[in-house]
């Protein structure tokens, strides 16, 4: 059975300026990014390689730069551009999935926030 291999990025925290309304844009809040990405790190691992694996830290970059440097109005657009990203520039990787949370959306209602998530 060919076992199943997953890098995990889990609760990255952004402040950026997204959403639908003038205030969210204006103000900005906190943006919570959670990454799957299904690979065969096996060769990596064998010969303690980072070369044949998937640089967590290049892919946390590109995340905050996603996040951080426009401003959109759907937290699917994040998502979104996050999975095809990393699919574009990580060959490695097989599949992927992307949450981002929102908290304190403007709902009228209490909850802790809202998540989308691109497989």
């Amino acid at each position: 059975m060919e076992k199943r291999h997953v890098i995990r990025l889990h609760n990255a925290v952004f402040y950026a300026y997204h959403g639908n309304h003038h205030e969210e844009r204006r103000l900005g809040g906190k943006f919570y990014v959670d990454v799957d990405m299904e690979t065969d790190f096996t060769e990596a691992a064998e010969n303690d390689t980072l070369a044949k694996t998937v640089n967590y830290a290049d892919v946390y970059d590109f995340i905050q730069d996603i996040v951080t440097s426009s401003k959109v109005h759907l937290i699917e657009t994040i998502a979104k551009r996050i999975a095809d990203k990393i699919l574009l520039d990580f060959p490695i990787v097989t599949g992927v999935s992307v949450r981002v949370r929102k908290p304190g959306a403007p709902i009228k209602g209490v909850i802790d926030y809202v998540e989308v998530q691109v497989d």
